[in-house]
């Protein structure tokens, strides 16, 4: 092992899981040690966030012991990095420091709850603003959607980047075909709100085929909208035009950012805390060593963990030929999935790359059922171990 080659992924979610378990596979014992830090012991299934508030999952179903799901042969700490030393090779825990000569950054995503005004005040009083992005949050808006008796029911995205574009979408039109449901469609109104021109995925035909079920389905849209201010209180959304939405339920989308550590760390990343990596290789384009995938990179592709697992196979085909002096081919084409579920028996699949469509915008049942019942099935027993697709 004196001769093994240090890999440190840090974040042990989707992206870190894949990406370790895959170089587990494609390395020997005595070419490369692999380290993965994380500080939670339980990882979570992000995507079952938005099924579980409509019934359609169950909490239980939703985590798993990290140690399970890695492979044998990888070192697992539980620990916050709290420094990352790019010129000495170091990573920097409160438990520990871990030298490395490959660093893999998977760090994820964090909510900037500060931004815009009383949004943070509205979600910790839990009336009337919500979101979805960790269990707890997840499980009030559950309880919020069941007791909802009828009035103004808005989803707003505050600010691209984002986790999983379509899941703001998702959610307003389960939450249509939810009240749909309980019989009380008549007595609501929806109301869907982007920053951006045109409605996630933002790519086309997708883009277009979603506009079309929203205005089918009697939901108001509107575009370039970027919220300013909540106020819990007196039930409205304002964005910078003074422009203003009413809400009996605000189902929110906070700014996304890159973490604390890896912001702090000069030379790292943009401004906003994605790590500056090049789309194809996913290697920083000024620390030849260190590589990010998932959520934190700032390559222009959907955040999904369908994402990260073809970042994973890239970024473990070209780690190993670095480790064994070959030279690395493999390339990240932006190729991303994005699961949209139009209501409780149908959805659509958007698949794409950077430059091209690859799927049609049909929906199907079969597709709902791929991604409600089957695809959880297929992440927790092959898709992490990197035993499933490429």
């Amino acid at each position: 092992m004196s001769g093994a080659k240090q890999i440190v992924i840090v974040g042990g979610g989707a992206g870190g899981i894949m990406a370790a378990n895959r170089l587990r596979k494609a390395l020997r014992a005595d070419e490369a040690r692999i380290t993965v830090v994380e500080r939670s012991r339980t990882h979570l299934y992000q995507p079952g966030l938005l099924t579980l508030l409509f019934g359609l999952d169950e909490q239980d179903r939703l985590s798993r012991n990290m140690s399970d799901l890695l492979r044998g042969g990888i070192d697992l700490f539980f620990d916050e990095v709290v420094m990352i030393e790019p010129t000495n090779a170091v990573v920097v825990g409160h438990s520990g420091r871990y030298r490395y000569d490959y660093l893999i950054l998977a760090t994820g995503a964090r909510l900037h709850l500060d931004d815009p005004e009383g949004m943070r005040e509205g979600l910790e009083a839990g009336k009337n603003v919500f979101h979805f992005y960790s269990l707890d949050a997840a499980l009030k808006l559950k309880g919020a959607l069941d007791r909802f008796e009828g009035g103004e029911i808005v989803s707003s995205i505050c600010e691209m980047p984002i986790k999983c574009l379509a899941a703001p979408v998702e959610f307003i039109l389960l939450a249509e075909s939810a009240m749909k449901r309980k019989g009380i469609r008549h007595k609501c109104h929806f109301v869907f709100t982007t920053p951006s021109g045109s409605v996630p995925p933002g790519v086309e035909p997708y883009a277009s085929r979603v506009a079309g079920l929203l205005k089918e389905r009697g939901i108001e849209v509107k575009t370039q909208f970027s919220p300013f201010r909540v106020d819990a209180g007196a039930g409205i959304c304002e964005d910078f035009m003074g422009i203003r939405v009413a809400f009996d339920l605000l189902c929110i989308i906070p700014p996304h950012a890159g973490v604390d550590v890896v912001s702090g760390t000069e030379g790292l990343a943009d401004p906003m805390g994605w790590i500056m990596c090049d789309k194809n290789t996913l290697r920083h384009r000024s620390f030849k060593n260190i590589y990010a995938l998932g959520d934190a990179g700032n390559f222009p592709s959907g955040k999904t963990a369908s994402a990260a697992r073809q970042q994973a196979a890239v970024l473990a085909g070209r780690i190993t030929a670095e480790v064994r002096g070959e030279e690395p081919t493999a390339a990240y084409d932006g190729n991303t999935v994005c699961p949209i579920l139009t209501g409780f028996d149908k959805a659509l699949f958007a698949e794409f790359t950077y430059s091209k469509s690859l799927s049609s915008a049909r929906e199907s049942r079969f597709k709902w059922f791929l991604h409600v019942f089957l695809l959880r099935w297929l992440y927790w027993r092959y898709i992490l171990r990197g035993k499933f697709f490429r």
